[in-house]
This record gives C-alpha cells, sequence and structure tokens, in this order.
C-alpha cells in the first residue's frame, strides 16, 4: 500500500517568492510540484499561492493563464502567503483591482501612521514570531474569519480561515521555528 500522499502545489505566476517557498518545503523534505496550468491541480494534496509582487499584475497573469476559476473552486487546503492572502479578498486598493472574491472585504493601505511598508518580526497573537514585508492589510467583512492578528500601530488581520482556504500576511518560509511548524501543519492537513 502506497502511503505517499500527492506533493503540495506551489502555484507560480508573473510575481511571487517561489524560490524561497520551495526552499523551505524541501528543507522540511515536503514534496511539491510548481503549478503552471489549472489542469496540473488535479495532481496536488493541496496548493500554496507564495506572495510577492503587485496585485493588478498578479490577477492579470492568473486571469490570462486560465487559473481563477479553478483556484476559486479548489476543494483541497489552500494557503496564500502575503499577496496570495490578500488576493483571496474581494478588491485590493493596490491598483484598483478586483481579486478572487473567495472571501468578503477589501484590501486596503497601511494607515499613515506606521511606517511602510511593514517590514521586520512582530510577535504573533497566537505567539512566537513572524517575518513581515507588506503595504496593505486585509480587512474581512466577517471578522470570524480572522485567525490571528499582530499589533502594528493596532491590531491587523495576520491570518485568515474559511473552509479549505487559509491565509497569512506573514512569511512562513523566512519565519523560523514558528514559520516551519506552521508549514508542517499545512503538510499534515493535505494529507
Amino acid at each position: 500500500m502506497n502511503s505517499v500522499s500527492p506533493p503540495i502545489g506551489i502555484l507560480r505566476y508573473n510575481a511571487g517568492n517561489i524560490g524561497s517557498v520551495q526552499r523551505a518545503l524541501a528543507r522540511l523534505d515536503i514534496p511539491v510540484q510548481v503549478i503552471e496550468t489549472p489542469d496540473q491541480l488535479q495532481d496536488v494534496s493541496g496548493l500554496i499561492f507564495p506572495g510577492a509582487g503587485a496585485a493588478n499584475a498578479a490577477m492579470r497573469d492568473l486571469r490570462e493563464r486560465g487559473l481563477i476559476e479553478s483556484i476559486r473552486s479548489f476543494q483541497k487546503p489552500f494557503l496564500g502567503l502575503c499577496l496570495g492572502m490578500q488576493l483571496l479578498f474581494d478588491f485590493s486598493e493596490e491598483g484598483t483591482t478586483e481579486c478572487l472574491g473567495i472571501l468578503k472585504g477589501k484590501v486596503k493601505s497601511l494607515p499613515e501612521n506606521v511606517i511602510r511598508p511593514h517590514m521586520g518580526w512582530n510577535r504573533l497573537s497566537t505567539g512566537g514570531y513572524a517575518y513581515f514585508v507588506h503595504s496593505y492589510i486585509c480587512e474581512p467583512d466577517d471578522p470570524g474569519v480572522i485567525t490571528q492578528t499582530v499589533q502594528y500601530g493596532s491590531p491587523i488581520c495576520a491570518g485568515v480561515r474559511q473552509k479549505n482556504f487559509f491565509g497569512v500576511q506573514w512569511h512562513p518560509e523566512k519565519s523560523a521555528e514558528a514559520g516551519d511548524q506552521f508549514l508542517l501543519s499545512f503538510a499534515q492537513l493535505c494529507k
């Protein structure tokens, strides 16, 4: 009997920090497959949407490659990192971008009373320190989807979950022990 589960997919698009996510998962002995087309989604046990770049450019690339509906209808565990989490929402102020609409709410610029971008290590409400690099924050319509916050001027959304869709504003692949534990937990969920 084969107990090896399919690899976790990492979505390749015209932005994203795919290399650092691949290296982190390899270090943790988590098998991965880079996903570039909708038909490849059937081959994976879960999907990570890495984050970096601009919302409108990322959405344009997803649209051009026919990935939007496949992501919206994805039934396996899905993890959006930073920009990957932001794109789960309805709308982003960054480039006035219509996003995936999986989670109701919007993405807004960090307030002017804090340093932008938010860059560095901060303690999560769930414990542990995580590494952040972002200029925009998620504001879900339903605060019940928020799984963690971080104090940055005021508490801001640092993690969300709705059904099989998870997202974190921070970068687990760069967050040492807290990030490794998070990625291992996600891999376990994908089995």
